[in-house]
């Protein structure tokens, strides 16, 4: 299955994201565990820094910085 393009993004409470991709499936992320495990995403405790979240060009994941993106295959497998 070809992973489908993301089309939304939407900061929510307790560092999680709503994400919605083409074709109208919408599902939320839990980023804490990326925040424990991944040095760069402690940046995202910073509020102002994780509601920067946007959807990068094309659809193909979403973005803050170099250091904090993910891809869509990510948010599409670890999304519920």
């Amino acid at each position: 299955m070809q992973v489908p393009k993301i089309i939304g993004v939407v900061p929510q409470a307790d560092y999680g994201l709503e994400i919605t991709f083409d074709g109208g499936i919408v599902k939320r992320l839990d980023i804490k565990p990326y925040i424990a495990e991944f040095a760069p995403f402690a940046q995202l405790k910073n509020a102002a820094l994780f509601n920067a979240v946007k959807v990068d060009i094309g659809g193909m994941g979403i973005v803050r910085n170099d250091q904090i993106d993910l891809s869509r295959y990510d948010a599409w497998e670890f999304g519920v």
